[in-house]
């Protein structure tokens, strides 16, 4: 059998970095690289396969002070003592230590990323919490009661979001929670959510998405390869126009809402005329006891971008006249359609 070489290491990881679901291809790029350890592989190295597996906004998100201090204040409002929390998406551990702080007998927080897993452990033992909290390697849809999770949680706390809301998941793990891992009373942050939406008009956004001619030449089959989904954009830092007011989109109660794949149609009317190249959308979180949060346009300090979904197809719209926005909403995506 041939050497295993650095270069197939972080060729791995590339490969693997771009699978889904994501969870699975690191746990399985992990299980190679415990196999083929290369002779020889440094620190440096290490960080590098590290660096594409583990994304750069785990630190933008650890800086946020906004975000840290909602989450903090709605642990402190929401956490009774004696509380059994689970936490979902241990990440650094840092909403575990704030539901300790707020009065948590005990916190069950779960990651999937084995190197995140180990770090997060030696930051709570650093903090003089580990007799406090267990940080369990599996996803949330995996653990036992009565093994991972000693009995049905008080409290759960999670913030498995992207800037779509729903890309990491957040619908799935909470209807699993809910059912499995929670008591029937048991209380969520976030407790609810909504989404807006509004007409976006910036041929450079689309440009960094679609292509229709480059050089004289018909390249517009290229746009096979372009992002269907949403992509995550700092909207302040594009050249944009919004053709219409923000519009909700979708809403959610995450105690009591079914949080199963949806169709809505709302009407939206545009204020202006012009192209639209596709639309922005963002989320208001209620983390509950009156804290929200949210990654809307003119909150320019938040880790969180704003989502856009480019149509391939710009179309032209006139102010005042209306237009039928479907909203097909799935576990972990949401897409438009505009119809006039």
């Amino acid at each position: 059998m041939e050497p295993v070489t650095m270069t197939d290491i972080l060729d791995d990881a590339v490969r693997l970095a771009n699978a889904w679901p994501l969870h699975e291809s690191i746990e399985s790029f992990e299980a190679n690289l415990a196999r083929h350890v290369p002779e020889g592989l440094s620190g440096n190295s290490l960080n590098r396969i590290y660096r594409k597996m583990i994304p750069r906004w785990h630190f933008a998100m650890l800086n946020d002070v906004a975000r840290n201090q909602a989450f903090s204040s709605a642990l402190q409002a929401l956490t009774r003592s004696g509380d059994l929390v689970l936490d979902v998406g241990a990440g650094s551990g840092l909403l575990a230590m704030m539901a300790v702080r707020a009065g948590a007998r005990a916190v069950v927080s779960c990651e999937v990323v084995e190197p995140v897993t180990h770090i997060a452990r030696r930051i709570i033992e650093a903090n003089g919490l580990a007799d406090r909290i267990s940080i369990v390697p599996k996803r949330s849809s995996l653990l036992t009661l009565g093994q991972d999770l000693p009995a049905r949680a008080d409290l759960l706390v999670t913030e498995t979001v992207d800037c779509g809301l729903v890309g990491e998941g957040l619908l799935p793990i909470i209807r699993h929670a809910r059912a499995e891992l929670l008591k029937e009373d048991a209380r969520i942050i976030p407790a609810r959510a909504k989404v807006f939406f509004s007409l976006l008009e910036s041929s450079v956004i689309h440009r960094i998405n679609f292509a229709k001619e480059a050089a004289g030449f018909d390249v517009s089959l290229f746009n096979r390869f372009s992002t269907q989904e949403y992509f995550p954009v700092r909207i302040s830092t594009w050249d944009h126009a919004l053709l219409s007011p923000p519009v909700e989109a979708l809403s959610f109660d995450f105690r009591h809402d079914a949080l199963e794949p949806q169709t809505v149609r709302v009407s939206v009317t545009p204020s202006r005329s012009g192209v639209v190249h596709g639309v922005l959308f963002w989320f208001e979180l209620d983390l509950g006891g009156g804290i929200l949060l949210s990654n809307a346009p003119e909150n320019l300090s938040s880790h969180w971008m704003q989502a856009v979904q480019g149509f391939e197809m710009p179309l032209r719209v006139e102010a005042g006249r209306p237009l039928c926005a479907e909203i097909n909403q799935g576990l972990t995506s949401i897409h438009f359609a505009l119809t006039p």
